[in-house]
């Protein structure tokens, strides 16, 4: 009776762990404990260019932080002029397949499809002007 608990367990595990196309395929982790993290960017691809370079030069030292009370805080210096920041609510759709972005004082939602959520990877896409933006960051 142990054996078929402790199967069906382990099957719960792999079942809730696999949702995203790039993985992990298995986590201990929660996966609110593996996105709360400061991210950098990586890499980005748009329909599957990398475009890494001209991405941070547009979005110099790029930095998303997000934080366990569901609010996050975004900072780069566009082509190294000036300084952008933002800051708002972040949380998961329902399936947790996506992040949805609000900034503070607007009702408007940035929705990001989660591709890979590793405690130091982070790969989401979105689609802009009809290009898919791959963009993987890291902590």
């Amino acid at each position: 009776m142990k054996l078929k608990g402790l199967i069906a367990v382990i099957a719960l595990i792999f079942m809730g762990s696999c949702i995203y196309e790039d993985g992990p395929k298995l986590s201990l982790r929660s996966k609110t404990n593996r996105a709360v993290n400061v991210w950098y960017i990586d890499k980005v691809y748009e329909d599957g260019t990398d475009k890494t370079d001209a991405y941070k030069s547009a979005y110099v030292n790029y930095r998303l932080e997000l934080n366990k009370d569901d609010s996050y805080e975004l900072s780069y210096r566009p082509f190294n002029v000036g300084t952008y920041n933002e800051k708002g609510a972040w949380k998961f759709n329902g399936a947790k397949t996506e992040f949805i972005f609000t900034p503070s004082g607007t009702t408007q939602e940035n929705r990001y499809k989660i591709l890979r959520l590793k405690n130091s990877e982070l790969w989401v896409s979105h689609v802009d002007n009809g290009k898919t933006i791959e963009i993987r960051l890291r902590d």
